[in-house]
């Protein structure tokens, strides 16, 4: 199963770089590109479930002007392996679930690390010299790609890695119970994605909280009974 993941890791770390610097065809959807990993990891079902919860949950927050949202792409990317590793300790639906759950703050991480390289590629545009223009800026832009994708490569390799041996101490112990709640969260998430777009308003801080607060309570609901 190393191989899949690996392979995983250097196509969603080239996916990624669709988001913003190179392609932007839109292959860096989640509810492309997760199915893409999925197909290479051998579960394009579940990569269907991820990339329509991720697809759904960010909907309504484009990025506009100086507005960055967090990365919806490199969450996708982080969890469509983890739940097909999943898989082989439950349901689909719920190792979906878990993927979601546990991969959703490496969102803010592809945010940061989108931040941190158009900060690094703005360096390679102010120390390009006088003289032959064209050929210097070819140069430039061929440093920017390779280092960005590079810098996207590492990070999701080390998402991954940190998600997969999640999923390798849980998957086992964790309780029917949990299992059965955490297979409601893909539907959660186009839910809660469809209402979000129905009302035309960002999801707030305060609405964040509470709906990680309900989920909190509905696992340990499960667990009890």
């Amino acid at each position: 199963m190393i191989f899949p993941v690996v392979t995983s890791v250097m196509a969603g770390a080239l996916l990624w770089l669709d988001r913003v610097f190179v392609f932007q065809s839109m292959i860096s959807r989640p509810i492309i590109l997760s199915p893409i990993l999925g197909l290479i990891m051998g579960n394009v079902t579940i990569g269907l479930m991820i990339g329509a919860s991720l697809e759904l949950l960010w909907l309504n927050a484009p990025p506009v002007g100086a507005y960055l949202p967090n990365d919806e792409s490199f969450c996708a990317a982080a969890a469509a392996p983890t739940a097909v590793l999943a898989s082989a300790h439950m349901s689909d639906a719920a190792a979906a679930g878990f993927a979601l759950a546990a991969s959703l703050p490496f969102a803010m991480v592809g945010r940061n690390l989108d931040t941190h390289i158009r900060t690094l590629n703005q360096d390679l545009i102010n120390r390009i010299p006088q003289g032959n223009m064209e050929r210097t800026v070819q140069n430039a832009l061929g440093k920017a790609l390779l280092r960005s994708y590079l810098y996207a490569l590492v990070t999701l390799g080390i998402s991954v890695g940190l998600l997969c041996t999640a999923t390798a101490l849980l998957g086992e112990i964790l309780p029917g119970a949990v299992k059965t709640a955490l297979s409601y969260l893909p539907l959660a998430g186009v839910v809660i994605g469809l209402a979000g777009l129905m009302t035309k308003e960002n999801p707030r801080p305060v609405q964040a909280g509470l709906f990680i607060l309900g989920m909190i309570t509905v696992l340990i609901i499960s667990w009890i009974h």
